[in-house]
């Protein structure tokens, strides 16, 4: 069936099923494999705008399709989609590789046809990419792209010219040209995450797995709700944050969106899948106007929906009290970074150990279902010495709930594989204490090209780690995590040790059990999302069971 755009997510590495790559831990925080299969949300979105203004789209993941099946031929599926538009996504740094090598596989398959990229990786190099990547036609610079888009397909059908469209990067009479961005907070109107046209959409063109979030959605599906876009704070690492989106993507920030259409999302995805609502961004931050409304409006509706929530400050008391009251069934999460306060505060997080530890007490007295904690590797100011506070902070917070209804898990990862371009250290390294080692779209091609291990990957060390202290420090703590899980009664002991021993021999080189998603790679942290009870029986939710069912059958034939 004919699409007038065909939405490509790309494997992080294209041929990573020829390779064996150490992934290690670069996966770890995320729902998905070490391939980075999720595609951004805003494909959902600009699906959803398109057919609004009469256009026909499909979302094909095919880097998801990649890690779901070895038989899985790339150029097969691309050959036989119908379009003459390809969009791909380079919102993550760590797609470039694979991003830039399906770009040339569609130009080989499809010399005539369209290729655009967007993201805000793909925003921050739009230059580097349109002077050296003549296979990329048009680059859509920004955020709040719905609108652009639906104007880009009406000149490729002759009824504008390009030099009408913001935003947009192109070529002319063998001139680079960029068109001025249009800021306007309408903008952010356009966004509707509307999962029952997804769900339509995957059967209208036959394509499932190809319209699959990511490879394990299938098995343990959510959706996802956004509160705002930019971000109040300044996270020196953070590719988000007020600095790095105010430069490079739009320039207000942050922007919150519509109560009144966040909360069509979160009813209409529990009437849909019956599952757990991921809200992306702080609703604390919009306020107390902000997020009484949108209680109000849930509360208006009636529903009942398990939530996981993240924070970029400890919520307070009054704040936990409203949202339990309208969300018995929630979840929270934060990221303090690091235990050591003034260090927290360098890298952009200000709050102190005790008000996070009182926000996880009031957490679980409005019946919080669990707290996640995480922390990070590599971070300014951070030595061994910092770190291993960190590892008896992060224990201790487990060892308290370990009798307790509500349970803390707290985690450390690693700052991979690149520090974000356009955040405070990426423009002003030295001010942090950091070396960033590759500034060019073909230079972090050709890490991720030429790379073995995830420490290839890095593009940056700083004064307090080299690259093999990262990796050294990276393995230490993740046993000594899992010591503390064991302890705290979070894993068994007859588990945990299997993981410390696998962790050993993965560290040292020596022969290790890999995870079983088509890449070698470690995946220890537990992303279960199975933490609520009240899953809706929908039609939707039995035909994803069984779609799952019929899946596993099929794998299992495969192995034969």
């Amino acid at each position: 069936m004919h699409a007038d755009i065909a939405l490509i997510h790309a494997p992080s590495i294209y041929d990573f099923r020829e390779r064996n790559i150490k992934s290690g831990p670069i996966s770890d925080v995320i729902p998905s494999t070490p391939v980075f299969e999720m595609y951004p949300v805003g494909f959902i979105s600009m699906l959803n705008f398109l057919h609004s203004e009469g256009y026909s789209g499909r979302i094909c993941n095919i880097a998801a399709r990649m890690v779901d099946s070895k038989r899985f031929d790339a150029e097969k599926y691309l050959k036989s989609i119908d379009t003459d538009v390809f969009g791909i996504d380079l919102h993550w740094l760590p797609h470039t590789q694979g991003a830039i090598s399906l770009a040339r596989v569609i130009r080989r398959l499809r010399p005539d046809a369209k290729i655009i990229m967007g993201g805000f990786s793909a925003s921050y190099f739009w230059k580097d990419i349109m002077q050296n990547h003549p296979e990329v036609d048009n680059i859509l610079v920004g955020d709040f792209q719905e609108e652009n888009l639906k104007k880009l397909l009406d000149a490729f059908n002759g009824s504008n010219d390009l030099s009408s469209i913001p935003s947009i990067a192109y070529r002319e009479n063998g001139m680079i040209k960029k068109n001025p961005q249009l800021f306007k907070r309408e903008l952010l109107d356009n966004e509707k995450l509307d999962y029952s046209f997804l769900m339509k959409n995957a059967i209208k063109y036959a394509d499932v797995k190809g319209h699959m979030p990511y490879n394990d959605w299938i098995n343990n599906p959510e959706a996802v709700t956004l509160i705002e876009h930019g971000c109040e704070f300044n996270c020196v690492f953070c590719g988000g944050s007020n600095f790095a989106f105010k430069n490079n993507f739009f320039n207000t920030s942050p922007l919150f969106r519509d109560p009144k259409q966040i909360a069509r999302e979160i009813q209409s995805a529990y009437e849909v899948l019956g599952a757990p609502v991921f809200v992306v961004g702080d609703i604390n931050q919009g306020g107390e106007k902000f997020y009484n409304s949108l209680f109000k409006e849930i509360r208006d509706m009636g529903i009942d929906v398990p939530l996981l929530t993240e924070y970029f400050k400890p919520p307070s008391h009054d704040y936990l009290t409203d949202l339990s009251r309208t969300f018995p069934d929630f979840t929270a999460e934060i990221s303090p970074e690091s235990s050591n306060q003034a260090l927290r505060e360098k890298n952009g997080r200000s709050y102190t150990n005790s008000e996070l530890e009182k926000s996880i007490q009031d957490a679980e007295s409005m019946g919080c279902k669990k707290f996640d904690v995480y922390f990070t590797l590599g971070i300014s100011g951070q030595g061994l010495k910092e770190l291993n506070d960190d590892i008896n902070y992060a224990r201790n917070l487990m060892l308290k709930q370990k009798e307790r209804r509500m349970k803390v898990y707290a985690f450390i990862s690693p700052l991979t594989p690149f520090i974000d371009p356009g955040s405070l250290i990426y423009e002003m390294p030295e001010k942090y204490g950091f070396k960033i080692t590759t500034r060019t779209i073909d230079g972090y091609f050709d890490l991720l090209d030429k790379g073995k291990s995830w420490v290839d990957f890095l593009n940056y060390e700083t004064a307090w780690m080299s690259k093999q202290d990262i990796e050294r420090n990276t393995y230490q703590a993740e046993i000594e995590m899992m010591k503390a899980r064991i302890e705290a009664g979070l894993i068994s002991r007859e588990e945990g040790n299997r993981i410390i021993a696998n962790v050993t021999n993965y560290a040292n080189g020596e022969e290790y059990v890999p995870n079983s998603n088509l890449n070698s790679h470690l995946s220890y942290i537990n992303k279960d999302l199975e933490w609520s009870n009240k899953h809706k029986i929908t039609k939707t939710s039995i035909l994803v069971y069984w779609y799952s069912k019929l899946n596993r059958i099929e794998k299992e034939f495969e192995k034969l």
